[in-house]
């Protein structure tokens, strides 16, 4: 069997969960194809029609899933019943992402076998939380892992794992999330590039929206962010810095299963 795994990643983790499935599949002989859905251009959405089923992940901001994979799921064709795959990774045990997306995509006419929301190191600990230490992160890692692994070996056993998220939670979520929405601009004028800035350009290619040039020689934030972080843990200077404080990263490893340009 065949599956079409579409995710959106902004500093690794829900690449990193997408690797470990895929990975857990061809184990059992099952192919998976990888689409970013930041690279739309990359593929053609109606060719996801031609897939066996269909596997869905996305990060979560404010509780929801980001506006680049729900407008992603806006050009989702229909799906004719086909069984579908929806994961969110967090900084908290549940998020309402992957609720949100199920309905969403079940009124398309797709079959959610599997609804998961999976733990994951919570990358913006330094305005939210505090900083893991490696301990946490480590044991964070194999209990996702154990998790990937589940949701494969049910998927195959025609077994459906579904966590939901209740209307109220989702509710709650939607609205945080749009005051999240609208408080981007200010939140990003918190990110400054110094001066120990080396002008490599990895910023500059690798920020999903295009929000970042260079100007004068150092990055320069625009108003499209997202906040998604991938500037800041890519940053092989540590130049990037928030409300004037360099950022322990965290996510030096995680990172690495995404594409860098």
């Amino acid at each position: 069997m065949n599956g079409a795994l579409c995710y959106f990643s902004g500093t690794g983790n829900t690449k990193w969960i997408a690797n470990k499935i895929s990975d857990y599949f061809k184990e059992n002989d099952y192919n998976i194809d990888f689409f970013n859905i930041e690279y739309k251009e990359d593929f053609d959405l109606e060719n996801i029609n031609k897939y066996d089923f269909l596997i869905i992940g996305t990060p979560v901001y404010a509780g929801m899933e980001p506006r680049i994979v729900s407008n992603f799921l806006k050009k989702l064709p229909k799906g004719n019943n086909k069984k579908c795959i929806i994961y969110s990774t967090q900084g908290s045990n549940k998020a309402s992402a992957a609720e949100n997306i199920s309905r969403i995509i079940n009124k398309k006419g797709y079959d959610v076998f599997i609804q998961s929301s999976i733990k994951m190191t919570n990358n913006y600990y330094f305005a939210m939380g505090k900083k893991p230490t490696n301990e946490y992160i480590t044991s964070t890692l194999k209990e996702a892992e154990v998790k990937c692994k589940n949701i494969v070996d049910g998927f195959i056993k025609g077994e459906k794992l579904i966590e939901n998220t209740n209307s109220f939670k989702l509710g709650v979520s939607k609205v945080l999330s749009k005051g999240f929405i609208k408080i981007l601009p200010k939140l990003s004028k918190n990110m400054i590039s110094k001066n120990d800035c080396d002008k490599c350009g990895l910023c500059v290619r690798n920020c999903p929206r295009g929000n970042i040039t260079m100007e004068n020689g150092r990055a320069v934030f625009h108003s499209k962010c997202m906040l998604c972080l991938r500037c800041i843990y890519l940053c092989p200077k540590n130049a990037i810095t928030y409300k004037n404080k360099k950022i322990y990263k965290i996510q030096k490893n995680i990172i690495k299963a995404l594409d860098i340009k």
